[in-house]
């Protein structure tokens, strides 16, 4: 394959993109860090490019025709491995779920769009999805703990009007040390309005 460190931002690399994880071949000393699907299947002709990079990671992003696929974020050397803390007073699994109702009042709404009804915002869902995923931690807070949203990748499909209630679901997927990454949904009347996942980051507010 060719050097991800070396190509060109955006020329094509030459490389063969597979269905299995990680979908790229990866050079050695590397490992995926983050990768993030964007809906559609790995089929058809494929393919990828470097999409950012700095001295220490790059983003490969693959893609079929006009359509993104996934872009797959590599950093050099070996992955991290959890260290221990003490910031929770019980710890918390893959699995741990909680589920909180907000209701769309005219404060979360945007009315940008001429002629259409204030609907809720995006920031404002992401926010209802950041909080809910925080309140699973907040349960199991240790003394002099927070925690901050540290990574945000959510796609809202659907509207929410000025009366109706949202229904946020979020599930603990993953657990790195102090950060949490939480499988996210959004609901109304049971529609789905937007899906995703969030990452919480837990700190320390002792001097």
């Amino acid at each position: 394959m060719d050097d991800i460190w070396l190509a060109p931002i955006g020329e094509p690399l030459d490389l063969t993109v597979t269905a299995g994880l990680p979908p790229v071949p990866l050079p050695e000393q590397c490992h995926v860090e983050q990768l993030i699907w964007h809906g559609d299947p790995l089929t058809g002709p494929l393919r990828a490019h470097v999409a950012a990079r700095s001295t220490t990671t790059a983003t490969v992003r693959i893609a079929a025709a006009d359509r993104i696929v996934a872009d797959v974020r590599i950093r050099r050397g070996p992955a991290r491995t959890a260290r221990p803390h003490a910031l929770l007073r019980t710890d918390l699994a893959p699995g741990a779920a909680y589920t909180r109702l907000f209701p769309v009042t005219k404060d979360v709404t945007t009315d940008h769009v001429p002629g259409a009804e204030p609907v809720l915002s995006t920031p404002s869902m992401i926010a209802f999805m950041e909080d809910t995923a925080a309140d699973i931690l907040r349960a199991q807070f240790a003394p002099a703990t927070a925690s901050l949203g540290t990574w945000i990748g959510v796609r809202h499909s659907g509207p929410a009007g000025i009366g109706q209630a949202v229904t946020v679901t979020a599930v603990l997927a993953e657990v790195r040390g102090r950060r949490y990454l939480f499988d996210v949904a959004a609901t109304v009347d049971g529609r789905e309005i937007g899906d995703g996942q969030v990452a919480q980051t837990l700190i320390s507010l002792a001097g």
